[in-house]
């Protein structure tokens, strides 16, 4: 069935955001004296990695139209951790820093 492997070609996308959001909260909770990440860089990440993640599920809701076939659950799930990750690094940078700039 090649119509449903290629929603999971969206996949790797997926797991490529919340790898990187996850680098960056890690930084931002375990370092130390040097500052590495900035609130205009946390914004940036949240930001780019909220938009190409909405149009990939997007994306993969009319491919699955037109295909006639379902939604892809997983690609859904990775989504929300997407969206829940980039909704947690400003927070903590915010918490971390007591103010956003």
């Amino acid at each position: 069935m090649e119509s449903t492997t290629i929603v999971t070609h969206f996949r790797p996308i997926y797991t490529l955001f919340i790898l990187i959001l996850m680098i960056t909260l890690f930084i931002m909770i375990f370092r130390n004296r040097h500052k590495v990440i900035n609130g205009f860089t946390i914004a940036i990440i949240t930001l780019t990695s909220l938009a190409v993640s909405a149009h990939l599920t997007f994306q993969i809701g009319y491919l699955a139209d037109e295909l006639g076939t379902g939604g892809d659950t997983v690609s859904f799930n990775m989504f929300i951790a997407v969206v829940i990750l980039s909704l947690v690094n400003p927070l903590v940078y915010a918490y971390k820093r007591d103010s956003f700039y």
